[in-house]
């Protein structure tokens, strides 16, 4: 009799064993900042993003190379004129079980438009024909260009041909929202992990707040064959120093760092260089008069060696940038790289120059002082280091004094949504590969325009792009607008980034993305 309960026993634990195992594989990264939002409408920032990769699915998905590849679609076809896209769904499950339908994507995207929800991003949904006059509440939502013609088939028609608008439905503010869920959870949805639903390879576990996000594979994705890795941990360390300790203590298998921290790892197989397709710059807040004027804002720029900067703060983890738009990164102009294409250049560190501009400024303003200044930057990364050598540069070519205020990267984002500041130091990535992404950020009254920069002529230019296909058109018109950011300074540009990682060796087939995402999950397996 003992040897039979023993034998049991032991098989017992064999198969609680097997259960365990059965559990697969486990990735853990450093998210580094608790997302704003992961509600893929109101979404804004690359946290967020980071976790939309894994519970969202859209009608297409993003590739590294930009080329989008099908997702919930399989298939899509425009008509000659470019004005009329039709999408063909698979059969695709919720994590709930439901069929995701054409008319998930129909009430997402009305949803992103409505201005009662007033989505950030509520202006990449501005192809879609009558979708700024609906967000703008000139038109009813039926008069928007999104026609379900039966459960698996979306026909969308556009304002004009857009050329990169297959781009744009791989973006979170596409994703598809099941109404029934979202009914239910109501102010809730996607505030827990028990008020999430997904389309895509994961559903969310568990959300410790500021602490940790835990997600296991989607027994309901459709292309769950090929997800590698079982169970994915995000970590939400924004201390640089903890967060190296948590990757030396393996922790977590992914962390961004410093430009600093990255000089121990020199030459070692974990330090992975990638530019990030960001533009940092120092953004002024143009409802301060003092800053509303343009020699004032030249004169930041031009105080400022960023050539030194990138080589002794960054340790040439980035380059000075020459035009708003980063080069690089594969964003294509007519025949080359856009950036490549650009004759004008935004002005190179000249002090004394800054000093004249300055001083014309000062006059123009009627002050013969200026006033003491607040630079917003939040306590993570290279910031504080960047914000420093800001702040040393113009004290010494201006004599203009700047106190260095460090909040959290939340405080940050909702004082640059409130205009609650006189200078940030801010990044803007890209959002598809189109330099539109970048340019249109300073359009007048723009969901993402902080500074609140007004330019007709800029608008204008814009809007021209935005109503053509043709490359002939649309390029020289971006070149204007680089133009203009040189001239004018809505913004003081510093560098454009290569962000520092470490990653551990067992993990494979991670990619760091320059547009759309920091991160590429679809191939990623452990060794």
């Amino acid at each position: 009799m003992k040897k039979v309960l023993l034998i049991l026993a032991m098989a017992m634990m064999f198969f609680a064993c097997g259960a365990k195992g059965s559990k697969g594989s486990t990735f853990s990264l450093n998210l580094a900042a608790e997302p704003k939002s992961i509600d893929p409408q109101l979404s804004t920032d690359i946290a967020g993003g980071t976790v939309n990769e894994l519970l969202s699915e859209g009608l297409l998905k993003r590739t590294p190379d930009g080329k989008p590849d099908p997702g919930i679609a399989e298939k899509w076809e425009v008509s000659p004129d470019g004005l009329k896209w039709t999408f063909h769904l698979r059969d695709a499950k919720w994590s709930n079980g439901d069929p995701i339908t054409a008319n998930d994507f129909k009430a997402a995207w009305i949803r992103g438009l409505d201005p009662k929800v007033a989505s950030e991003y509520a202006y990449m949904l501005y192809p879609i024909k009558n979708g700024e006059l609906f967000n703008k509440g000139k038109v009813t939502a039926d008069k928007v260009g999104i026609k379900v013609v039966d459960p698996k088939t979306l026909e969308v028609t556009l304002e004009a041909p857009t050329p990169y608008f297959a781009d744009l439905v791989t973006f979170k503010t596409y994703s598809p929202i099941n109404e029934k869920f979202l009914k239910e959870a109501g102010e809730k949805f996607d505030t827990e992990a028990n008020q999430t639903i997904s389309s895509g390879p994961y559903v969310m576990k568990k959300w410790v707040h500021d602490s940790e996000m835990k997600f296991e594979k989607n027994p309901n994705y459709w292309n769950k064959d090929n997800v590698k890795v079982d169970n994915i941990i995000y970590k939400i360390i924004p201390d640089n120093s903890a967060a190296l300790n948590a990757f030396k203590n393996k922790e977590v298998q992914v962390t961004q760092i410093t430009a600093e921290q990255a000089r121990e790892y020199e030459g070692k197989p974990e330090l992975v260089k990638s530019k990030d397709g960001s533009v940092w710059y120092i953004l002024p807040n143009l409802k301060n008069k003092f800053l509303s004027n343009s020699k004032i804002r030249k004169a930041i720029l031009l105080a400022v060696d960023r050539d030194e900067l990138v080589k002794s703060v960054l340790n040439g983890t980035g380059e000075s940038a020459r035009t708003f738009v980063p080069s690089g990164i594969g964003i294509k102009g007519i025949s080359k790289d856009f950036p490549e294409e650009v004759p004008t250049s935004i002005e190179k560190y000249n002090p004394q120059k800054a000093k004249q501009l300055f001083a014309e400024g000062l006059k123009e303003l009627g002050m013969t002082s200026a006033p003491t200044l607040e630079v917003l930057i939040n306590d993570s990364g290279n910031n504080k280091s960047v914000a420093e050598f800001v702040q040393e540069s113009v004290r010494k070519n201006l004599g203009l004094n700047l106190n260095v205020k460090a909040v959290t990267f939340q405080e940050r984002v909702s004082r640059m949504a409130s205009k609650d500041f006189d200078l940030v130091l801010a990044g803007w990535s890209g959002d598809f590969k189109d330099p539109i992404t970048y340019l249109d950020l300073f359009v007048t009254g723009g969901g993402q325009n902080r500074g609140s920069y007004s330019n007709p002529q800029y608008d204008a230019l814009v809007k021209k792009i935005k109503s053509t296909a043709d490359p002939n058109v649309r390029v020289p018109a971006m070149i204007e607008l680089e133009k203009i950011i040189a001239d004018d300074t809505p913004v003081a540009v510093l560098y454009q980034r290569k962000k520092p990682y470490l990653r551990d060796t067992k993990v494979q087939g991670l990619k760091f993305t320059a547009i759309g995402g920091e991160f590429y999950f679809k191939n990623l397996s452990m060794k």
